[in-house]
């Protein structure tokens, strides 16, 4: 059976978790409309997908990520990039199974997760969704770092997981997440993906009990930033070579504070984001704006500029409707036009804006 052994009673672990709860309870309570959450929600979701590829492939840059983050459609960016659309591919899937009780998580989502993932990679060697049938290990700069049990023992192990991951423990769903994604990194099931298979993985857990919060959360994106730290924690915790007692506290105590590390700039984003709207539509309501004028000036100044089809995709109006309405905040100097055409973009004057046209440039008519 496995097992995990770590030190219940390490004082950052319990602070951290301590911390993590009070965290969630408070971002919980947040107001926010639902249209604007998934606007949010989709900028998580992108960053979450580019995240944890990047902690793979060091030849995807921040500045591609913060493109993808801020262009609609969404698919349009993704099929550029196959292995991040195939990340993509897998969150959906653990969204869709992530509140499904009925849907026990073991073996029977682990691989369909990898199939995900891997689907469509041309390489002789991957078969998505199956288990290796041969020695593998993780090299870096040439040099073998870490040696995964014999390819021959991967379905038991794999089953002896699978059946203390459907076990009702008591274990703390943070916890319980960090151990899962420990647990399928130590016995490297599959020729590659093994990583992001285990974040998808600990990622399932902490929404399936409760901990996803609100799906605005993007942990991944701090083992990016963190990604010496990531790596360092995981290989102290398993060890240069598998064996079966190794000890998980380093892991736990660094994936109980990525977490909160996460949560608590989710906590004071969703702050400052909910004070922005509120400023945004005292200042402009009262002065003849629509609402979904309000609403395009608000996606303008999250995701730093709209273009046409941004505001018929948010507001859901016609071209020519998008059109006149961003032609009309521009002549109120609200905006800012560049480019021409398809590449048109409006850009938002922050000044304007948030004061209701008091500085920076004339007071718009009533």
């Amino acid at each position: 059976m496995f097992t995990a052994k770590f030190s219940p009673g390490n004082p950052e672990i319990k602070f951290d978790l301590d911390d993590i709860d009070s965290v969630i309870y408070r971002v919980e309570r947040i107001v926010i409309m639902p249209k604007y959450e998934q606007w949010l929600r989709r900028e998580a979701f992108v960053r979450t997908a580019y995240s944890s590829t990047m902690v793979e492939d060091a030849t995807i840059t921040e500045k591609e990520m913060e493109e993808a983050v801020k262009q609609a459609p969404l698919s349009d960016k993704l099929a550029q990039r196959p292995d991040i659309a195939n990340y993509g591919a897998a969150l959906e899937f653990v969204d869709f199974i992530g509140d499904d009780k009925s849907i026990p998580i073991d073996e029977t989502v682990i691989r369909p997760l990898h199939w995900h993932l891997m689907k469509g990679i041309k390489d002789h060697r991957m078969t998505p969704g199956q288990y290796r049938t041969e020695p593998n290990w993780i090299e870096e700069r040439g040099a073998r770092v870490y040696e995964p049990p014999f390819h021959a023992d991967v379905p038991f192990l794999m089953r002896d997981f699978s059946d203390w991951l459907k076990s009702g423990n008591d274990l703390h769903p943070v916890l319980k997440a960090g151990i899962a994604h420990a647990g399928l990194v130590a016995i490297h099931p599959f020729v590659d993906g093994n990583g992001r298979t285990a974040r998808l993985l600990s990622t399932l857990l902490l929404q399936r009990h409760g901990y996803s919060f609100r799906r605005l959360l993007t942990v991944d994106n701090y083992y990016q930033r963190n990604r010496d730290a990531y790596i360092g924690a995981l290989r102290k915790s398993i060890g240069a070579k598998y064996t079966a007692d190794y000890d998980l506290t380093p892991w736990l105590s660094f994936f109980a504070h990525s977490i909160l590390m996460e949560a608590s700039m989710l906590e004071s984003q969703l702050t400052d984001w909910r004070m922005a709207i509120d400023k945004i539509h005292s200042a402009w309501k009262p002065l003849g704006i629509s609402d979904r004028q309000i609403d395009g000036l608000i996606y303008a100044e999250k995701m730093g500029s709209i273009s046409r089809k941004d505001y018929v995709e948010i507001a859901g109006v016609s071209p020519i409707t998008a059109m006149r309405d961003l032609a009309s905040l521009a002549e109120r100097k609200l905006l800012a036009v560049k480019g021409a055409s398809r590449n048109r973009r409006y850009y938002p004057v922050l000044n304007n804006i948030n004061s209701g046209g008091k500085s920076g440039g004339q007071k718009p008519p009533v």
